[in-house]
Formats: C-alpha cells, sequence, structure tokens
C-alpha cells in the first residue's frame, strides 16, 4: 500500500508534487527499509505500511487501512495496549516502546516489539506517529539499521522539523529532570528565557510564509549560538523560542544572557532577496526548589513575557508573583466581560461635541462603560484593550454601533431638539480587518432608519497604516453611501500627508494632549498653541473640519476659538453621561450652559 503521507508543513496529504527534504528521505527509508514500519495517523488508525511491515503481520496494507492500532494485539492485551497507545497518541510521550503478543493473519500468536514515535510538522503539531515493528521470532533487520531508524524516529519526535531545535516534548524532559533533582544541590538555580518575535505576523503578511519560515530558521542559529554549554534552545511554537538554564545564579546572570540574545538579534537578516530586521520581548522565570514544576516555569516566562511586550517590545522583564496575580484577575475579567453585554453590564454613554461658532451640542460620542456587579465601574481603557486582545472587540463594537444608532433614532423621532443631531462611533482596527464593516453599518443604519449622514465613525492613525490602501478602500466604500470619517487621536499616530490625501476624511480630532498643552503664559503652552495651529492649517488645505478632544479649561476653549477650531468636546462641557441624562441636559434644557459662562457665542 502507497497512500500519501501526512505532510510535516500541515498541508493536505493529497498535495503531492514535491515533498519537503525531511518527508523525501523518510518515505525513501520508510519504502526500502527491511525494517517492518508503518504510519499511524493521531487518532490510532493505520495509514500506511511497508512491504515488511506486511509481511511480518500477515496482513496487505490496504486490509490494515483505517483499523484501529490495536487491530494486531491479542485480545487479552489490547486494552493495556490501549492506555500506552493512547499516551503517545495525545503527545503525552513522544515515543514508547513495548513488548507484546501479537496475532498474525494466519491466526498464530507471536511475540513483538513495537516501538512508536510521534512526528510534528514545523508548526509544532502532532502530525502522525510511526510504527517500528520487531518480529522477535527473528531478527528482519540488522542492528545497526534498526539502531539507526530508532535514532532518527526519536530526532523527529523530539525536534522541531523546521529549525532543527529540541521541541516542546524534549524541553520538557530535560526540564523535568533538572527540577526533579534541583533540591539535591544546595542554593540551585534553574531558569528560563521565554523570548517572541516582535512584529512577526508582520514579515509573513507582507513577504510571505517561505520568507518567514527562513527569518524563523536564522533567528534559531543566532539564538543557538548564544546558549551556554548546558542549556536548551528550544522552539516552542510559532515565533516562540525558550531558553532553558539548567544551571544559574540569579537574575543578573538571566539578564546577562537576554541582553546577549537582543544583541544577536539586532543584525539585519538577509532573506533572499530582503533585509529585516526582528526584536524579541523576553520573559524570565526562576526556580529554586523541586516543587516548581515545568509547566509553571514556562507559564511564569510568558506571563513575564507579555508583560515586557505589552511596554512596546523589544524589552525583557522578570517574573514576580504580583503578574501571576494580575493575570489571574485579568483571566476573571475576561470571563465577565464575554457576558457582560448579554447581562446587561455594558451601557452607552454619550458626551457631546459643540460647535465653537454657535455653541449648540451638534453631536454625541458613544462611549462603552462597564459597571462590574463585584469591581464596580471597570476603566474603559483596562476592558477596551482586553477586548482587543481576546478578540472580543469586534462583538463590543457591533454592539456599540447598533445601541448608538438606536438611541439617536429615538432621540430624533421624539426629540424636536434632536433632529439634525449626529452621533459619533468608534472603530477598531479588528472591525476594519473583518471585511464586513461596510455591511455591518450599512444594515444597522437600516434597521433603525438613521441616515447615513447622522454616522460619524472614527478611526485612529494607528488602525490605517496597518494595511493604508485596503484601509482607504473601505473608508471610501462608506464615503459612497454618506457616513463620514474622522480621524481621532490625531497628531499621535504615524500618518504621511500623502496618506491623509488618499482618504476620504470629513474631520481631524486634535488629540487631548496637544490641547491640554495649551494652557497658561508659558513656553509650552505657546508651543501647544502652535501645534494646534498648524494642524487646523492643515485640515483646511485638506478641506476638512476639526474637533478638539479633551477640553477641560474655559482658557482652552478661549483659545481653540481664536484659532478657528470648529468643534471642541471634553469634561469642561461634560464627561460622557447616560443617555437619559444626556436627554436631560442638552437636548430639553435650554441654554446658556454652565461651561458657556465667559463666552459670547453668535
Amino acid at each position: 500500500m502507497t497512500m500519501p503521507l501526512p505532510r510535516l508543513d500541515g498541508g493536505p496529504a493529497s498535495a503531492p508534487p514535491r515533498l519537503p527534504a525531511r518527508e523525501e528521505w523518510f518515505r525513501a527509508v520508510f519504502d526500502g527499509s527491511a525494517m517492518p514500519l508503518a504510519v499511524v495517523s493521531m487518532d490510532g488508525r493505520f495509514i500506511d505500511a511497508n512491504s515488511a511491515f506486511e509481511a511480518v503481520v500477515g496482513r496487505s496494507g490496504d486490509d490494515l487501512y483505517g483499523e484501529p492500532l490495536g487491530t494486531l494485539d491479542h485480545p487479552d492485551d489490547r486494552e493495556q495496549n490501549a492506555l500506552l497507545f493512547r499516551r503517545v497518541l495525545s503527545g503525552e510521550l513522544p515515543s514508547h516502546q513495548m513488548e507484546l503478543r501479537h496475532v498474525g493473519g494466519d491466526g498464530v500468536v507471536y511475540p513483538a516489539r513495537l516501538t512508536l514515535s510521534v512526528v510534528r510538522g514545523v508548526d509544532g503539531e502532532a502530525r502522525f506517529c510511526v510504527a517500528m515493528l520487531d518480529d522477535l521470532r527473528q531478527r528482519t533487520a540488522p542492528e545497526p539499521e534498526r539502531d539507526l531508524l530508532e535514532g532518527r524516529l526519536r530526532h523527529l519526535a523530539l525536534h522541531d522539523p523546521l529549525t532543527g531545535l529540541p521541541n516542546r516534548v524534549l524541553l520538557a524532559e530535560r526540564m523535568h529532570e533538572v527540577l526533579a533533582t534541583l533540591g539535591d544541590e544546595p542554593g540551585a538555580r534553574c531558569g528560563v528565557l521565554f523570548l517572541d518575535l516582535d512584529r512577526f505576523k508582520n514579515v509573513n503578511d507582507s513577504l510571505g510564509h517561505n520568507v518567514g519560515d527562513e527569518l524563523l530558521r536564522q533567528v534559531a542559529v543566532r539564538l543557538a549560538a548564544c546558549a551556554r554549554p548546558g542549556d536548551t534552545v528550544a522552539r516552542f511554537g510559532g515565533d516562540e523560542f525558550i531558553f532553558f538554564l539548567p544551571r544559574i545564579t540569579g537574575r543578573e546572570e538571566a539578564l546577562a544572557l537576554a541582553a546577549d540574545v537582543r544583541v544577536a538579534l539586532s543584525a539585519p537578516l538577509e532573506l533572499g532577496n530582503y533585509r529585516t530586521y526582528t526584536t524579541a520581548s523576553i520573559g524570565i522565570a526562576l526556580a529554586d526548589k523541586p516543587a516548581d514544576s515545568a509547566d509553571e516555569m514556562l507559564r511564569n516566562a510568558d506571563i513575564a513575557m507579555y508583560y515586557a511586550k505589552a511596554g512596546g517590545g523589544t524589552r525583557c522583564a522578570v517574573f514576580d508573583g504580583s503578574m501571576h496575580r494580575a493575570a489571574m484577575a485579568r483571566l476573571g475579567l475576561e470571563t465577565d466581560l464575554r457576558g457582560a453585554i448579554a447581562r446587561e453590564e455594558l451601557k452607552v454613554y454619550f458626551q457631546p461635541i459643540v460647535s465653537l461658532a454657535t455653541g449648540n451640542v451638534v453631536a454625541a460620542e458613544a462611549l462603552s462603560r462597564w459597571s462590574h456587579p463585584v469591581h464596580g465601574r471597570v476603566p474603559p481603557d483596562k476592558f477596551i484593550s482586553l477586548a482587543e486582545d481576546t478578540g472580543l472587540i469586534g462583538a463590543l463594537g457591533t454592539w456599540v454601533l447598533d445601541e448608538a444608532t438606536r438611541q439617536l433614532a429615538e432621540w430624533r423621532a421624539t426629540v424636536p431638539q434632536a433632529s439634525a443631531l449626529e452621533i459619533s462611533v468608534n472603530v477598531s482596527p479588528w472591525q476594519l480587518r473583518d471585511g464586513e464593516l461596510v455591511e455591518t453599518v450599512a444594515a444597522t443604519l437600516g434597521e433603525h432608519g438613521v441616515p447615513a449622514a447622522a454616522l460619524k465613525l472614527e478611526l485612529t492613525e494607528s488602525t490605517l497604516v496597518e494595511d493604508a490602501a485596503r484601509a482607504a478602500g473601505i473608508l471610501r466604500a462608506l464615503k459612497k453611501r454618506d457616513v463620514q470619517i474622522y480621524l481621532d487621536d490625531f497628531g499621535t499616530g504615524y500618518s504621511s500627508l500623502s496618506l491623509l490625501h488618499r482618504l476620504p476624511l470629513d474631520a481631524l480630532k486634535i488629540d487631548r494632549s496637544f490641547v491640554g498643552g495649551m494652557d497658561g503664559g508659558s513656553t509650552g503652552a505657546v508651543k501647544g498653541a502652535e501645534i494646534v495651529r498648524t494642524i487646523l492649517a492643515l485640515a483646511r488645505s485638506l478641506g476638512v473640519r476639526v474637533v478638539a478632544e479633551g477640553v477641560e479649561t474655559h482658557e482652552q476653549l478661549a483659545a481653540l476659538r481664536a484659532l478657528g477650531c470648529d468643534y471642541a468636546q471634553g469634561y469642561l462641557i461634560s464627561p460622557p453621561v447616560p443617555a437619559e441624562e444626556f436627554e436631560a441636559a442638552f437636548l430639553l434644557a435650554q441654554p446658556p450652559y454652565a461651561w458657556q459662562a465667559g463666552h459670547h457665542f453668535g
């Protein structure tokens, strides 16, 4: 039987044309070996068998195909053998060797030795198992060949096929061995460095996965060169690598090695026709007692790595207990957030946006707020970032859009003063990448009967520069439907003038940091005013309006009016408030409002 082998690169088994070198080697050995070999799927069924295997078991490969691995076992042994097989098939053991009784095709029972090894793909995932059968009635292969095959199969089971580094199974073996004896040596410590490459996804997305694979191979070579005698450098999966340090004096030694790694990664990488650079975020965890498990060390180093990455990447952090407590709290908050909308714990608040020419409220920005039943008010930056990290931001953003549009429709229908009111809703990078934003917006507006021109979608500069061409296309499609496009937090991102000219913008929103710098008569205030003046001049050249965010003082408001800014919002006017408060204070109440004191509007 010659069935297509499961591919190590994760591709379909039926895509034959050219096997990678490792698979060519495996196929040649598999077909030509005098050693009985079979390939078993990860659910424990035969996929392929060579002629030597067929000869020993007395059954054809076609007959075995799809049969459970234990079909050859003596009936009395199947239950016990199945437990051991499952440990290998589950990945708990990289390989296992056992002596057992087999029943041949002729019904004769004979003694055999079965070696079962897991073979992993380039992504570290288990692809299939190789079963090597030794007929103990007679040797069917010379000892050297059997030893060679056992060695190669064990290497396949314990090493990453892309980089050649130890995989997570071999890493775990070595960590368990060291941790088990850590208490035998007073004062002994071991350590883990958990590395995650920064912005690796950008390489895959822009240059392709083949270039990404080459980057990983080159990084692996550099990391291995940093290792000291006795250290293990392993590929943990994806763009994650592990240094295991079986003996270490303390955190300073680990930090010194992390510094060496960062230096090694700082040199440019030559990837075919491309030259690129990479950096890594590194988390460090130490252990000084046998009670510390390998899983616990890796978890702690992983937590520390995320702290390093949250600080902007290209950093290193050493684990401490507060990180774990924070991680557990974050996990609990994530679980609660998943059900918060259904439990009606989330509400949409509205912050007024006023015209600096007339003093009238012309729009409101819709902002989500979470009142947790145990923790109380959860700060927006905390749960919004959590939603972004966990993929919940899409559902949250869609809910805010729907709720804000529904509320606007209600106000326009029931409050005469709200007949021309408009609404601003923030759009996350996830929503822009999702590909369904245009259809979602159109459907929501249609459901609530709100004209598209009454909706302003706010996007940050960083959201747009991730994929400027695609973002521009989506925004143009929204603009064709009369939806307004606002560029939020302007001045804090990386927009180029050419990008601004390509985008169908209606307004720029000046970031609060620039508005806050306009207070007083200091040199800093003068510079703040100059920055705002420059943004206003740029907006006029683009033919777009300007909204100033974060207006908190009368002095800022007066300065913005004097410079000719179009609109303002901020705590001087009002913080975000529930819908009923917004309606009472800004739709039903008559001016002048408290914030207008000392200002004269036309």
